[in-house]
């Protein structure tokens, strides 16, 4: 597939934002030793005991994301995530905003295709009341009317805001194209239809199904011991349910071997393009990974950059990998170029 548009590749969420878990950042003259552990309660973890700075880091993915949309709720996870810091328990926004100012608290969510992420930020000597407020969010979100009201208007404004954006048409005609119509081919934050209709019991009933402890991964670094961190895991998810009611997601059959354009009167053309890929599990990854970063990796002494930016001067750069996606595998090539 080639798609010729303009600002194409900031607008491939389905295929050019891979997959991120969790990532940690630490000296790197430290010595790290990587830990698993099980919290009392049976849940699993990884974690890094690091006294460097007296900060706890907890990072946290259920598996499910937007691809879990209905078809008439498309947005609901996205939507959703935006939520969490909005009231929880007897906290209404207000309250739970100062209250996260009190404990400091610093923390986030948000949704991709296959999975819901979270994140949260604490001291070591306020974690208990940190570590309190967090399980309050993931427990108890109010998803109060107001909230949701406020949360959605700024999707709609960026929706009807990107209306005019060549880029957002481009990727919306790209993900239609190549995944038909699978799941990975709806909008991430869905659509000025679909967002009106999503209600307070919608979103209830989406937390419900996915907040589980059977489809969640974590990880934690900081200045914690792995008995406190146990406890931690506990205090904020042993209280889910057990099992998530997930929908079966089938695998996408990528549709090859189409031409997309868009036509828009800028002064650079960016082509793209997406082959077949390769799955994490095959045995074969590594060396297809290391293969298409020598030719396309970001580097500027891959191949592609060699032949196109330093030999012949028509771009600034080629940049394309491996994407892998629970249900799609591919691989993508990106430039920007005058359109002579």
């Amino acid at each position: 597939m080639i798609a010729t548009i303009n600002r194409l590749r900031r607008a491939l969420p389905a295929l050019l934002a891979p997959l991120m878990l969790i990532g940690f950042t630490l000296q790197s003259q430290a010595d790290v030793t990587f830990q698993s552990i099980t919290s009392p309660g049976g849940i699993e973890a990884g974690m890094v005991e690091d006294y460097t700075v007296p900060i706890v880091t907890i990072a946290f993915a259920f598996e499910g994301g937007a691809a879990q949309d209905p078809d008439d709720k498309l947005g609901l996870a996205s939507l959703m995530s935006s939520l969490f810091d909005e009231g929880a328990g007897d906290l209404d926004s207000n309250a739970f905003q100062t209250r996260l100012d009190d404990v400091g608290l610093e923390m986030g969510f948000s949704a991709n295709f296959d999975s819901f992420t979270g994140f949260a930020r604490m001291l070591a000597d306020q974690r208990d009341d940190a570590t309190e407020l967090l399980a309050l969010a993931v427990n108890e979100p109010r998803f109060d009317q107001s909230a949701i009201d406020r949360m959605r208007a700024q999707v709609l404004a960026s929706i009807a805001s990107r209306a005019q954006d060549p880029g957002y048409a481009a990727g919306r005609m790209w993900n239609e194209a190549l995944f038909g119509d699978h799941p990975y081919a709806r909008p991430l934050e869905g659509t000025a239809t679909s967002l009106p209709g999503i209600t307070a019991d919608d979103l209830r009933r989406f937390h419900e199904a996915l907040f589980a402890r059977d489809n969640l991964k974590i990880g934690i670094v900081g200045a914690l011991d792995a008995e406190a961190a146990g406890k931690l895991i506990d205090a904020i998810f042993g209280a889910l349910p057990e099992a998530p009611q997930l929908s079966e997601i089938a695998p996408a059959q990528l549709s090859f071997g189409q031409s997309l354009a868009v036509d828009y009167p800028l002064p650079q053309t960016s082509i793209n393009l997406a082959y077949p890929g390769i799955m994490e599990s095959d045995p074969d990854y590594f060396a297809a990974y290391v293969l298409t970063e020598m030719l396309a990796g970001d580097s500027l002494l891959s191949e592609l950059n060699r032949e196109v930016r330093e030999k012949r001067g028509l771009s600034y750069g080629v940049s394309g990998g491996l994407v892998n996606l629970d249900q799609a595998d591919a691989l993508t090539i990106g430039t920007s170029t005058r359109p002579d």
